[in-house]
């Protein structure tokens, strides 16, 4: 479960809490919600045409914040683990 809970929040931050840690299903449902927003933005509002810069750096701060949420999984379960 654990490797199920940092692939999708990789991919989609917020999913992998909702599906493997209980204690943080209520950011998750947050977290998915804004990641969703995001990606509509990103990809299917033009983004990219209307302003190369800003979609570079949108892109580079959910990839930043994609890892966080794959760091923070990754610490839970090594504290779930050692209890």
């Amino acid at each position: 479960m654990k490797w199920i809970a940092v692939v999708l929040n990789f991919f989609l931050p917020g999913l992998g809490y909702l599906v493997a840690v209980p204690e943080q299903r209520v950011a998750g449902a947050f977290w998915l919600a804004g990641a969703v927003g995001l990606t509509v933005v990103e990809q299917f509002m033009g983004l990219e045409q209307a302003l190369p810069g800003a979609f570079k750096v949108m892109f580079a701060t959910v990839f930043v914040m994609n890892l966080g949420h794959v760091v923070n999984t990754l610490k839970y379960f090594k504290q779930r683990e050692a209890r």
